[in-house]
């Protein structure tokens, strides 16, 4: 694949979307005006600020649909519709790489209209799949750590056997064995716990209460593989194009409990760690459950990639210092 390819990133407002585009560089002619490169009724560039259209009308784009999947329509019979205008459009643009950061991610919400987050997730992850075959391009599909059941007592393997405890885990598994299906070439990279510029994250809502007076109770019974967007974006893009087959893990070096990566957040901004407080999931009492451990090795991509990727705590280190200037704290975080 040359620099000169266009590079279509699905999702691409999104907090990872934001950094693929990013991390395409001058290199590559990455099409992330979605609404122009996908208007499939008109000349005119999608719908009008504010209009209410229809899936399947004139004027209908894949930026639109992607934008208001998520919560407009609530149908799952228009929803599908609007997966088939995003086909038409892969297949009208003919990309050579599509990086899929699109999708539903209301964890909870999901519970309550898991027929919407199995639309969107697996059938709108599907028909992208089937698109991408048909016109010959490359394909990286991005996945998660919720697609296990938290019970391991080591990181996760590629071929260790998934079992979702929530709808939207259940959802993102069935769209990661639908797209391998229809599109046998494709990379499936799973990553986890994401922070990064652009979008608010876990890491910016614990400064955001913290920075309000605090304390805030944070959960010490889940533990993960926080992942710096910026670090994760490069590796998706050189993954498309060495054209990587089947599922990979991608994340930071290490792993963290939410309360571990709240208080190094706080002190790393010079602020007291003490504000972050030790919690339980049951404490929250939230509608979908989270795996208590589902931390994901990634031994493989290193091996792909001569190494592994930074420490999650490096990460975070670099996101707060760019997003938050001067960083008081860093000699307390070590």
């Amino acid at each position: 694949m040359t620099g000169a390819e266009a590079i279509l990133v699905l999702g691409h407002t999104g907090l990872l979307g934001r950094a693929v585009v990013e991390a395409c560089g001058p290199g590559c002619m990455v099409v992330d005006d979605e609404r122009r490169a996908f208007d499939l009724g008109r000349e005119s560039a999608g719908p009008p600020a504010g209009a209410r259209v229809e899936p399947g009308e004139a004027g209908d784009s894949l930026s639109w649909m992607v934008a208001n999947l998520p919560r407009y329509p609530r149908d799952a019979a228009q929803v599908h519709r609007g997966i088939e205008l995003m086909r038409l459009g892969i297949l009208r643009l003919k990309p050579a790489l599509v990086i899929n950061c699109a999708g539903y991610t209301a964890v909870d919400k999901a519970e309550s209209e898991p027929e919407l987050a199995m639309a969107v997730n697996a059938k709108g992850a599907e028909a992208v799949a089937k698109a991408c075959r048909q016109a010959g391009a490359g394909l990286v599909h991005v996945s998660t750590d919720y697609v296990f059941d938290g019970l391991a007592r080591r990181p996760y393997r590629e071929d260790d056997p998934p079992g979702p405890v929530n709808a939207y885990g259940r959802a993102k598994l069935a769209g990661e064995r639908l797209v391998l299906a229809a599109h046998p070439g494709a990379c499936v990279a799973r990553s986890a716990w994401l922070f990064g510029p652009g979008r608010a994250s876990f890491v910016d809502k614990v400064l955001a209460l913290a920075r309000r007076g605090g304390p805030l109770k944070v959960v010490t019974d889940q533990v993960g593989s926080p992942t710096y967007t910026r670090d994760l974006a490069p590796v998706l893009v050189e993954l498309g194009k060495k054209g990587v087959p089947g599922v990979i893990h991608a994340v930071n070096l290490g792993q963290a409990s939410r309360y571990e990566l709240a208080r190094r957040t706080l002190a790393l901004c010079g602020l007291d760690p003490e504000l972050a407080q030790p919690a339980l999931s049951r404490d929250f009492n939230l509608p979908a459950q989270r795996p208590a451990y589902s931390v994901l090795d990634g031994r493989r991509l290193a091996r792909l990639r001569g190494g592994p990727l930074p420490s999650w705590l490096d990460g975070l280190r670099r996101h707060l210092t760019e997003t938050t200037g001067d960083n008081p704290g860093w000699e307390q975080a070590r």
